[in-house]
């Protein structure tokens, strides 16, 4: 199975709406599931002059806007549920 790729956004803007907690989803996935992520962090995404609303996070290319923990945490259990089978 390919990698997943998961970029954070830890700009400021973010960080403060929420960014800060998407950044624990390492201690959420267990040991097995993290090996198939790549999760990196950077500055800004170049979202919020778009006018959408943060935090963001990019997953595979596709770009994830105003999103939970709880919610990045459904979306890659679910994609790495599917990859299995």
């Amino acid at each position: 199975m390919k990698k997943m790729e998961l970029k954070l956004c830890a700009g400021t803007m973010c960080y403060v709406m929420g960014g800060a907690q998407l950044m624990e989803i390492k201690d959420l996935l267990s040991a097995e599931e993290l090996e198939y992520i790549d999760i990196s962090y950077t500055p800004c995404l170049q979202q919020c002059q778009n006018g959408e609303k943060p935090p963001f996070a990019q997953l595979d290319g596709e770009m994830l806007q105003g999103i939970s923990i709880e919610t990045l945490l459904r979306i890659i259990k679910e994609k790495l549920n599917d990859a299995v089978r």
